[in-house]
C-alpha cells in the first residue's frame, strides 16, 4: 500500500509542476502580445501622428506567424491592412507588407 501512495504522491507532483509550467508559458506568450501591441501603436502613431481608429491587431501565440493588423487611416478614411514579423527581439519586429482599400 506504501508504493501506491508514493505512487499517486509522484503523479500529483508531475500535474502540479505541468500545470506551472504551462500557465508560465502562457504568461509569457500574453507578454510578448502585449509588446509587440504596444510596438505596433507606437509605428503606427509615429508615422500618422496619431493612433488610427479602428485598430484591429491579430497576434498570434506562434513567433513564425505574421502579425496582422487593419484599420481605417486617420485623414482619408482608407482601410489599411499590414502584416509586421516579430519573431524574436524588439530589433527584429518589421513591416512585411501593406494593403490600401478604398471603399
Amino acid at each position: 500500500m506504501d508504493i501506491s501512495v508514493e505512487v499517486l504522491i509522484g503523479m500529483a507532483a508531475v500535474v502540479i509542476a505541468g500545470s506551472v509550467a504551462y500557465a508560465i508559458y502562457r504568461w509569457q506568450q500574453r507578454k510578448r502580445v502585449h509588446r509587440i501591441e504596444e510596438w505596433v501603436k507606437k509605428y503606427l502613431s509615429d508615422r500618422y501622428g496619431e493612433l488610427p481608429a479602428n485598430l484591429r491587431i491579430d497576434c498570434s501565440d506562434d513567433w513564425l506567424w505574421p502579425v496582422l493588423v487593419n484599420f481605417a487611416g486617420p485623414r482619408t478614411g482608407v482601410r489599411h491592412s499590414l502584416q509586421f514579423t516579430c519573431g524574436g527581439a524588439r530589433s527584429t519586429f518589421a513591416l512585411l507588407s501593406e494593403k490600401e482599400e478604398v471603399r
